[in-house]
């Protein structure tokens, strides 16, 4: 049986779904992102569900917080970060984003919507 931690998160094709309980890195988030607290393991992240939909990130809150039965995939602690280097993570920013193990890529996102690599 194949280990569920390396699927890919699968990622509705509404463009209007949660990521939730993801891992970001707290410099990455913009300014405007207040209430989250550095995850019990420290190393500078926090754990948040972000609400995306139509091409931007609209929501970031407490992971856990999402609606429970809102659309979208548990990404139980993987990273995320903006596909642009100099990019942030906040309401209003393009939902551009890597979504990472410790390991590697899992999937990349254009505008909210996967990209499939070849």
């Amino acid at each position: 049986m194949p280990d569920p931690s390396l699927t890919p998160p699968r990622i509705p094709e509404t463009g209007r779904y949660w990521l939730k309980r993801v891992r970001i890195d707290a410099a990455l988030l913009d300014a405007s992102v207040a209430g989250l607290e550095a995850g019990p393991e420290g190393g500078g992240t926090v754990l948040a569900d972000l609400r995306i939909e139509d091409g931007r990130i609209r929501a970031v809150l407490p992971a856990g917080e999402a609606p429970c039965c809102a659309p979208g995939p548990e990404i139980r602690g993987a990273r995320v970060r903006p596909l642009d280097p100099m990019g942030r993570i906040g309401p209003g920013q393009l939902a551009d984003l890597i979504i990472a193990d410790a390991e590697r890529t899992l999937i990349e996102l254009r505008a909210g919507l996967p990209v499939c690599n070849t």
